[in-house]
């Protein structure tokens, strides 16, 4: 393990998101893993239920969200970059309901995505990346998110 991942992984992203972000403390996100590989974040039913007894669409959105968000962030904040990221655009399509434990994984986009955010950020100060969220229930894909992130050297 490098000491980037040590330092910018699961209790980082944690204390980030529940210090950034009220939302977080009370649908109960928690951080399960952060590495360079992928960010999985996940958070219980109970608090993110419909009257259906299923997952909030809302719910969803939101995990899948900062599931992305907390991707680019890590990449940023361990790599030395002093820079902040905001959802610019997303499209989420919701496959199946989840009846249990939302889970949402961000898998690293491609080198080339990665590349390419990286020079617009050395070139312009700013620089975009699109980021794949999927969460599953049961082994089955039940949402898929889509959400670009921009990014500006502070």
């Amino acid at each position: 393990m490098t000491l980037q991942a040590t330092n910018f992984g699961r209790d980082y992203l944690q204390n980030r998101i529940l210090g950034e972000f009220t939302l977080a403390r009370h649908i109960g996100i928690v951080v399960e893993s952060a590495d360079d590989a992928a960010v999985v974040l996940r958070a219980p039913l109970a608090p993110n239920a419909n009257f259906k007894g299923t997952a909030f669409g809302g719910s969803l959105y939101s995990l899948a969200v900062l599931t992305g968000w907390a991707w680019v962030t890590r990449y940023l904040a361990a790599r030395g970059l002093s820079a902040d990221a905001v959802i610019q655009e997303s499209s989420t399509r919701f496959l199946v309901p989840v009846e249990g434990e939302l889970r949402a994984s961000a898998p690293a986009p491609s080198n080339v995505q990665i590349d390419k955010f990286c020079k617009m950020l050395q070139r312009a100060g700013r620089g975009r990346i699109r980021v794949r969220v999927e969460i599953h229930y049961n082994q089955t894909l039940a949402a898929l998110f889509e959400g670009v992130y921009a990014a500006a050297i502070r």
